[in-house]
Parts: structure tokens; C-alpha cells; sequence
């Protein structure tokens, strides 16, 4: 006789810390993920009592740095399980617990006047905001795949719809290039690099004495990019003979998105794609960006901006011998001075060169959104008392709640009870 051995087939599993259930809803993950916070902020909670332990300040920075990721783990993915009424309560629901013990708060509050007096966004706006920073970072690698169409007209909204719902009403053209992109390995360089290294004093007393002995026979280049609010500029100077002859010298405008680290590297690009007729020559090229020196030296690099100067190095290093070297800025050394102007003259100047978009434009643009969505739900939502309370300058009075009264947590107790009017006063 054989015995047959049943299982049950799982409702759900774990891939790569995300809980997915056989309905793909999940609910299931949102439960597993607030528990755990939940879990976590107890622990805490030992730590503080209504006027004594942890700073209110102290207790922001565990949430934000610890708790809250717990919650904003790979959202981009179940994103669309916040539309729900019992999802996003619970999302809600552990950060006003969080915020009542930062805060000593009663279990009356109000969760939107925890948030607007905290300065804390609503996890629910913060959670589309980390969504679409993950959604456009997928963008970026050239991995994000729009999930297909169901064949007939449904209420269900794929995460990527969500997401690019989001972005829509962004100024970012979705087509354009993007300066992040998947990380490539620098095993090749045909330069060699200078920098101060543990000895920063020192190298700068004798940076003029190494630009004064100088081969007058090698090329001297400086480099330097510049943002301003005209706009964001790069420029370059190449000299020989010690700097008292010039071979040339520019000026470039890069668009205005553009962050001052893509317009050193931009500098330092151009600078070596002029150079590229001479051959078997010494060149040393002066920029006083070290991150972005740091940046071209190590071993993976995600910024396209990053891998074209470096191309453009090695590209220059095969037939030359090239240094690059770091100099300080703004201390009269008259290369770097004159590349600095270059650089601000080429703010002004028209065209732009046509460069990436850095991530960080992409990021300020989505913070942005988010903070307005936080402030218009607080202006339809406010609980009277609070708002009357705060007046008619509220952003005075949490600045200074937040930075005056944070380190004390009897008097930042206090003056949140009095705000929201949720507090216990003797009859």
C-alpha cells in the first residue's frame, strides 16, 4: 500500500524581504511590515516617558532613520496597496505612534496635527514620493517594465500607472537621458591622479611652488565649472611655457538642471577632448573639484557624466602623459581664478551643451510635490482648534517648536497639548 502525503500549497511567500499573496493585493505585506515597526518603536518606547528620556529630537531621528525605511522598503512595488482605506490607516497609525512617543502626545491627537507640528509628511505622501524616486531610478537603469493591460476595463491600477500618474505633472521630460545608469566597473585609467590626502596644509602651502616649477615645455590646463542664478557654466584655460602662453581658453552653458559637480567633470571633458591633436606630450590638468576627482577614481561608477570624462581621460592618456591633479580654489593661483571666470562667463552664454539629467534634479522636483500634497491636505483637513491656534504665521511657530523646545521634552510636550488642545488640565 502507498501512502499518499498531502500540503497545502502556501497563500503566500517572501521574495527578497516583500510578502506576495496569492492575490497580489498585499495586504498581507502591509500587515507583516507594520507589526514589525510596530514591534520596534515598543522597544523604543521604554526608552521615554511623559517628561523624562529620549529628546523629542532624539526620537525624530529614530523614526526617520530606522522605523520609517522599515515602511518604505521596495514600495514602488506594492505602491498601489496604499489606495486602500485599511492599508493606509495602518501605515498611519504606526507613525502617529511614533510621533506620540516623540512627542508625549494624548491618544487623542489628531494624526495631522502630530504631522504638521513635527514637521513629519504623511506616510502615505512620503511612501508615492519614495515610490516615484524608485520608479525613476528603474527609469535611469533601463529596467522598468510597464505592466500590461488587463483585456477588459477593470477598477485595478497597475504600480506603474501609479507612478507615472505621479511623475506626469512633473516638468521632466520622460524621455531624456539620465545621468544615473547602471554601475560600471573602472578597471582601466591612463592618468595618474593628485590629491591633498591626510596632508592638506601642507600640499596647499606648496601648490604655487609646484605650478612655479613646472617644465615650460609641459601643457597646464585649469578647469572649473560654476552654478549660479544665471544659470550653470563651465570653463577651462590651457597654458604652456609656465602660464605665459595661452593655447586656448572656453566657456560652455550647460542646461540649467545641471549641479555644479556635472559642470567640474563637463570642464574637465571638454578641456581634454581640445587636447586630444597633441601626442607624446606632458599635461597636467588643475581642478579644484576633489569629489569630482574621487568620483572618476572609484572602482564603480553609476553617473554618466562621470564615465564620459573618464573615457575622455583615458582617451587622452593613451597618447600623452597626462596628470590630474587637485588645486585649491579661491586662493588667488591665477589658472584657478581665470578658470572660475571662464566658468561664470559661461553661464551666459547660448546654446547649452546637451547634458543628462542627475537624479537629484529628478528627487528636488518629487520633494517638492510631496510637500505640497502634505500642505494642501493639511489646509482641507486641519483640526480647527489647532489651526486657530497656530494663527496666522503657523511656520514661525513650528520652526521655532522644532528647533527651541526639541532638545526639551517637558516643555515640547507641553507646548504640542496646548496647540492641539488634547491634554489633561487639572479641574
Amino acid at each position: 500500500m502507498c501512502s499518499l502525503k498531502l500540503s497545502l500549497l502556501s497563500t503566500s511567500a517572501k521574495f527578497l524581504g516583500v510578502t506576495l499573496d496569492s492575490k497580489l493585493n498585499f495586504n498581507e505585506h502591509i500587515t507583516n511590515i507594520t507589526n514589525k515597526a510596530t514591534a520596534s518603536l515598543m522597544q523604543c518606547r521604554k526608552a521615554v516617558g511623559p517628561t523624562w528620556g529620549l529628546t523629542p529630537k532624539t526620537c525624530s531621528w529614530i523614526y526617520k532613520a530606522i522605523i520609517r525605511p522599515i515602511l518604505t522598503y521596495c514600495c514602488s512595488v506594492w505602491i498601489r496597496s496604499t489606495l486602500t482605506n485599511m492599508n493606509a490607516t495602518k501605515l498611519r497609525r504606526v507613525q502617529a505612534l511614533a510621533l506620540r512617543i516623540m512627542t508625549g502626545a494624548m491618544p487623542s491627537t489628531p494624526f495631522i496635527s502630530l504631522n504638521q507640528l513635527t514637521n513629519t509628511t504623511d506616510i502615505i505622501f512620503h511612501l508615492q514620493g519614495e515610490s516615484a524616486k524608485g520608479s525613476e531610478r528603474l527609469r535611469a537603469y533601463g529596467n522598468l517594465s510597464r505592466e500590461r493591460l488587463p483585456p477588459i476595463k477593470g477598477t485595478i491600477k497597475a504600480h506603474t500607472t501609479i507612478n507615472n500618474d505621479f511623475m506626469a505633472e512633473l516638468d521632466i521630460p520622460s524621455n531624456a537621458e539620465r545621468d544615473l545608469t547602471v554601475p560600471t566597473l573602472n578597471l582601466e585609467q591612463n592618468f595618474t591622479t593628485t590629491t591633498p590626502g591626510d596632508h592638506s596644509n601642507s600640499y596647499r602651502e606648496q601648490l604655487q611652488n609646484t605650478i612655479d616649477s613646472t617644465p615650460s615645455d609641459s601643457i597646464t590646463c585649469y578647469t572649473d565649472g560654476s552654478k549660479t542664478d544665471e544659470g550653470c557654466g563651465a570653463g577651462f584655460i590651457i597654458t604652456t611655457n609656465n602660464n605665459d602662453t595661452t593655447l586656448h581658453e572656453g566657456s560652455y552653458r550647460l542646461p540649467d538642471y545641471c549641479t555644479v559637480f556635472q559642470a567640474e567633470l563637463t570642464a574637465i571633458t571638454e578641456a581634454c577632448t581640445h587636447l586630444t591633436s597633441n601626442n607624446n606630450k606632458h599635461i597636467i590638468i588643475w581642478t579644484d573639484s576633489l569629489s569630482s576627482i574621487q568620483a572618476i577614481t572609484t572602482l564603480n561608477i553609476k553617473s554618466r557624466t562621470v564615465i564620459e570624462c573618464l573615457n575622455a581621460l583615458n582617451h587622452l592618456g593613451t597618447t600623452n602623459t597626462l596628470e590630474l591633479r587637485w588645486i585649491a580654489a579661491h586662493t588667488g593661483i591665477w589658472g584657478n581664478e581665470k578658470a572660475d571666470e571662464l566658468a561664470k562667463l559661461g553661464t551666459t552664454t547660448s546654446p547649452p551643451l546637451t547634458r543628462p539629467i542627475p537624479q537629484s534634479h529628478i528627487n528636488d522636483y518629487i520633494n517638492n510635490k510631496v510637500t505640497k500634497l502634505n500642505q494642501d491636505h493639511w489646509n482641507n483637513n486641519a483640526p480647527r482648534h489647532t489651526k486657530m491656534t497656530l494663527g496666522r504665521n503657523p511656520t514661525k511657530i513650528i520652526h521655532n517648536l522644532n528647533t527651541s523646545l526639541i532638545s526639551n521634552r517637558k516643555d515640547y510636550r507641553t507646548a504640542i497639548q496646548l496647540i492641539t488642545g488634547h491634554c489633561g488640565l487639572l479641574a
